[in-house]
């Protein structure tokens, strides 16, 4: 009996513990349950069906998806969005690293830079869109008019394919440099002075310390900073949606914009949400890369 009666108030002392975990956890959960995994499943329960703005029409099975893989416009926004992150993100993570060093030295201002620096990543992605769309106007844009100045040709900055993305690439650096400039420069922070110094009784140059000390202490924070770019330039629409409407043409027209007409524009929403789980699944694959890159480090 005895036996039985402290089985039963371990009982209660777990379930009481599993309870008060659960009300600490709550206020976490519940948006989790409501915003992302509740939507994210109603997601994939429409892509399983034909569906315009007036609901749900009938059930077409993996319909949607074999439209999707027999068609080439998904692989080819796709790669659309693959293309903008091979160019953004080796500019944005060696720019970022020469902010981040220039700023950490001892220089007038140094707070003012910094300060510089980082305040475009507070604004939003509209501002920053119409910023640079007037910027890159053809006719009386601020770049045209410096290039027509110094009796230089003039740029159709957002009407020729490979002016409009560097374009874009040129509003997201301006846009996003700031906030990889702060984390580069956390973490030189965590590098040991000790290091420094011993190198310089030793009589190391600037470049050797950079490459030996400054670098490989750098590289945790690199490899965070290269897959986190990645991921958020497969996520790239608002500046597109902005500056150049996916064109000319097609040319600028990433997976999440292809995504957004699918649903908005063609009120195909069972054929977006397909679209929508497929880039997910996508997604997935790239983070599970992140962690074992990241994973085989820390071992």
């Amino acid at each position: 009996m005895k036996v039985q009666q402290r089985a039963g108030f371990r009982w209660k002392g777990y379930l009481k513990l599993e309870l008060s975990a659960l009300a600490f956890l709550a206020p976490f959960l519940i948006p989790l349950l409501l915003f992302y995994i509740w939507p994210l499943l109603r997601g994939v329960w429409i892509s399983f069906h034909s569906w315009s703005i007036l609901g749900m029409q009938k059930y077409v099975g993996l319909g949607n998806y074999k439209k999707l893989l027999t068609g080439g416009d998904f692989f080819h926004y796709l790669w659309n969005s693959f293309y903008f992150v091979l160019l953004i993100v080796p500019i944005i993570i060696t720019l970022g690293l020469l902010l981040a060093l220039l700023v950490q030295r001892k220089i007038p201002l140094q707070t003012t830079f910094r300060s510089i620096y980082f305040l475009p990543y507070v604004l939003s992605v509209s501002v920053i869109s119409f910023i640079w769309l007037r910027m890159f106007d053809s006719k009386n844009g601020l770049l045209n008019v410096i290039l027509d100045t110094l009796g230089l040709p003039t740029v159709n900055w957002l009407t020729s394919p490979g002016a409009a993305w560097w374009s874009i690439v040129i509003a997201s650096v301006w846009w996003t440099v700031g906030f990889v400039m702060v984390l580069f420069l956390a973490g030189l922070q965590e590098i040991s002075p000790d290091l420094y110094e011993a190198a310089d009784i030793d009589g190391a140059s600037a470049f050797h310390k950079f490459r030996y000390i400054t670098l490989p202490g750098l590289m945790p924070v690199m490899k965070i900073q290269i897959f986190f770019q990645i991921i958020a330039g497969l996520k790239l629409f608002g500046q597109v949606q902005i500056m150049t409407n996916g064109g000319p043409g097609d040319a600028t027209n990433t997976i999440i914009r292809y995504i957004y007409v699918t649903g908005f524009k063609k009120d195909m929403f069972g054929l977006a949400a397909a679209q929508s789980t497929m880039f997910c699944l996508f997604m997935l694959l790239v983070a599970a890369v992140q962690y074992f890159f990241l994973n085989r480090k820390t071992d």
